[in-house]
Formats: structure tokens, C-alpha cells, sequence
């Protein structure tokens, strides 16, 4: 979709604009509880997110979570979407404890329908391993994050922009654990990969290489996107 597009491309006014005017003639084609109303909420969430609105995004994903367990039940695996992505929200406003809560009973949720290795539990693990790095705990950062990557890697390859976001997460335990030679490398190989997947003035580009410079001097870790 356009709006889907337009986020790919880091325009997230243009597809928040776009999300927003599907969200109100999907609200009144279908009334407020069917699973497209819940997609539509989700990528809308997605792109508040990004733009740092953390308590409205909140907002958006239980909402979506709410209709899809009315829609679906509490075990489908749209549930386990949202809550990750709930879990995600609650992190980056600084509930920690409520972002853990979330992100677990996501990745149980997920390993009990697909196994110990599937692509769905990237996400959860990236976020886990965020989590982990926020709250000074990278050593299990660094052992979710493998585990993201081998998954990843098997699965998608490492071209893949999922990929680039696990090497920079892993560059930031590695920082944390004050090994910025490696945290070094594992940056660059991140940025490798996203030159060649987004246009160099793309957001995670950009944060990239601002990542690259906290190397090479003291300050904050590098951060996910």
C-alpha cells in the first residue's frame, strides 16, 4: 500500500496522513471490530512510534490487540504480534518492567504455534535483546541477539534490513560491555547492508552512522532504530 510504501521510505508523516484516512473508511465500511481495522491500527502505531508519540502509539497497538482477541481469540498469532509491538511502545517510554512482561508472554506465545527457530520470533527477540541493552544486561542481550541472528540468518539471509537492525543491536552490548572494536565492526557490517536497502538519507542510515561516532568517543550506546 502507499502508506506502507511511504514508511518503508522514512516519510512517516505521508503514511501516518494515509493510515489515518484508511483507519476511517475501514471504521465505517466494517464497524470498529474486524482484523482489517486492527491491521490499519498497527501500522498507524508503527508510525507514531517512530515519531517518538510513545503513549499514543501504546494507545493504538491494544487497541488493535483488543479487537483481534475479540476477532480471534487470545492464542492467534496476531495477539502475539500486537503484544510485541505493545511491549515495543512500553519500552521506549521507559516501563521496563511492563515492556518485559509484554515481550515474554509475546515470545512464549510464538514458540508454543511455531517452534524454537522461526522468522516470527525475530522481532521479540530484537526487542528482548533492546530491552536487555536499556536496562545494562548485555550479556543477555548478546544471547537473544545471536539466537535473533542465526534465525535470521538462515531463514532470510544476511542482506535482509531485519539483519542490519540485529548487527547494530549486537554493536550496542558489545559497546555496553566496552568492546568497541567489535562494536565497531558489527556497526559498520549494519550500515553495509542498509546503504544498500535504503536511500543514504534514510533514518536508520542516518542513526547508523551517528552510532558509528559514539565508538570513537564516550557517551551513550547506540540505540535501535
Amino acid at each position: 500500500s502507499s502508506g506502507i510504501n511511504a514508511e518503508y521510505g522514512g516519510d512517516y508523516d505521508k503514511a501516518k496522513s494515509l493510515y489515518e484516512r484508511v483507519l476511517k473508511m475501514e471504521e465505517v465500511i466494517y464497524g470498529e471490530l474486524h482484523p482489517a481495522i486492527a491491521s490499519t491500527l498497527n501500522n498507524l502505531a508503527d508510525c507514531v512510534l517512530e515519531q517518538g508519540e510513545t503513549a499514543k502509539a501504546a494507545v493504538l497497538f491494544q487497541r488493535a490487540m483488543e479487537t483481534n482477541e475479540i476477532v480471534f481469540g487470545r492464542d492467534h498469532p496476531d495477539v502475539a504480534r500486537n503484544l510485541n509491538n505493545l511491549g515495543r511502545a512500553f519500552k521506549e517510554m521507559g516501563d521496563y518492567d511492563g515492556a518485559k512482561s509484554k515481550l515474554t508472554s509475546a515470545l512464549q506465545m510464538k514458540q508454543k504455534r511455531y517452534g524454537d527457530a522461526h522468522i516470527n520470533l525475530v522481532p521479540t527477540l530484537m526487542n528482548l535483546g533492546d530491552l536487555f541493552n536499556l536496562t545494562k544486561q548485555p550479556n543477555k542481550a548478546r544471547e537473544v541477539l545471536s539466537r535473533a541472528l542465526k534465525i535470521t540468518e538462515k531463514k532470510i539471509g544476511m542482506k535482509h534490513p531485519d539483519a542490519a537492525k540485529i548487527l547494530r543491536l549486537l554493536g550496542n552490548s558489545f559497546y555496553l560491555m566496552g568492546d568497541l572494536s567489535t562494536s565497531e565492526k558489527l556497526l559498520n557490517k549494519s550500515l553495509d547492508i542498509l546503504e544498500q536497502v535504503y536511500e543514504t538519507d534514510h533514518p536508520y542510515v542516518l542513526a547508523t552512522r551517528a552510532d558509528l561516532g559514539s565508538c570513537t568517543r564516550p557517551g551513550a550506546a547506540p540505540r535501535i532504530f
